[in-house]
């Protein structure tokens, strides 16, 4: 029973210390789409053009929240010597591909009618939560496994 409990307080532990890394992505992430989207004036997928500069522009920011992400996670979150960059990387981008998708389609469909800077933001958001939670599942059991 006490192992049981040391080791979900240390799951919890993990996931916290995860998100909090993952945070620090999705600020780079924020930071550097916004960026982007203030200097083009595009805020939305509303056409072809539109659609691919918001990809560019999710590419261009999973290059700097892949590095951060990966040594932060590797030093504080799972504590592993033995991991590779190159799956992480490929793991990361294969969420950043699901995200990206879901950011963009969001921003094209702005059923609630809020502001167009702010639902940006919201559908980065929503899909930064989703994709992330699935993405921890994924680094813990498969990327920075302990044997």
């Amino acid at each position: 029973m006490l192992k049981s409990n040391c080791t979900t307080k240390q799951n919890l532990v993990q996931f916290i210390t995860y998100a909090l890394v993952g945070g620090s992505n999705v600020l780079i992430n924020f930071a550097i789409i916004n960026i982007l989207s203030s200097i083009t004036n595009i805020y939305s997928a509303t056409d072809t053009y539109s659609r691919a500069l918001l990809y560019l522009f999710d590419i261009a920011a999973f290059g700097a929240y892949s590095i951060n992400g990966y040594l932060l996670n590797r030093k504080l979150t799972f504590k592993s010597n033995k991991s590779s960059y190159l799956k992480y990387a490929l793991v990361l981008g294969i969420s950043a591909f699901f995200n990206t998708n879901i950011f963009v389609w969001l921003t094209g469909h702005n059923t609630f009618y809020l502001p167009i800077k702010l639902w940006f933001n919201l559908s980065k958001l929503i899909a930064s939560i989703t994709v992330g939670i699935v993405t921890f599942l994924i680094n813990k059991f498969f990327i920075f496994k302990k044997n």
